[in-house]
């Protein structure tokens, strides 16, 4: 019973840890107090590599994120931690909320000069009307009673840090047809 007891103080301690984070991101973010660090680089290699990273942690490990870009390289000047943080957000949500076999896939495209990407999974999908909440702080939905501990801030932080980039996010999607998240840049 102790090592119970230990292993949900545990996962209780990590939740509360997440939480302050993301408090103190969504703070930050609001309140315009956080450095962009941006630098000129590929977003494919980024996307790739973010991917890669997520896939080879233990708990994602049997998941797929399916890769697809119009073009090799594609330069922008952006901050990696901070986007790293908004994309990871985006392709985590959709394991956790579309179901144990949601499949992600990233498309990075090319218009007029700026970098469009989709991120889209085939998992439950939502209602056009939770859709529209689904930026809202604290928002989760009403099918995520089986997973519950995520602190509810997560698209909300993905969706600021676009907007400090110059981006915008919009999701679009159907009970049963999974999400697709859209998010384009600006010409750098």
């Amino acid at each position: 019973a102790y090592r119970r007891y230990a292993a949900v103080i545990l996962k209780n301690a990590a939740y509360m840890e997440t939480l302050i984070d993301d408090l103190k991101l969504t703070y930050q973010l609001e309140n315009g107090l956080l450095p962009v660090n941006r630098e000129h680089q590929n977003m494919v290699r980024f996307l790739k590599e973010l991917a890669i990273d997520i896939l080879n942690t233990p708990e994602y490990e049997d998941r797929v994120i399916g890769f697809d870009s119009t073009e090799d390289a594609i330069f922008y000047s952006f901050d990696s931690k901070l986007l790293a943080r908004a994309f990871r957000n985006l392709i985590i949500n959709a394991f956790v909320h579309g179901g144990a076999q949601a499949e992600v896939s990233l498309r990075i495209t090319v218009s007029g000069g700026s970098p469009c990407i989709q991120v889209a999974d085939n998992g439950y999908g939502m209602r056009p009307e939770e859709i529209k909440h689904l930026f809202d702080r604290y928002y989760r939905g009403t099918s995520t009673g089986e997973k519950p501990e995520g602190t509810g801030l997560g698209l909300a932080i993905a969706k600021s840090i676009i907007e400090l980039h110059g981006g915008t996010i919009s999701a679009a999607g159907s009970p049963g047809a999974g999400i697709v998240f859209s998010i384009e840049f600006p010409v750098s």
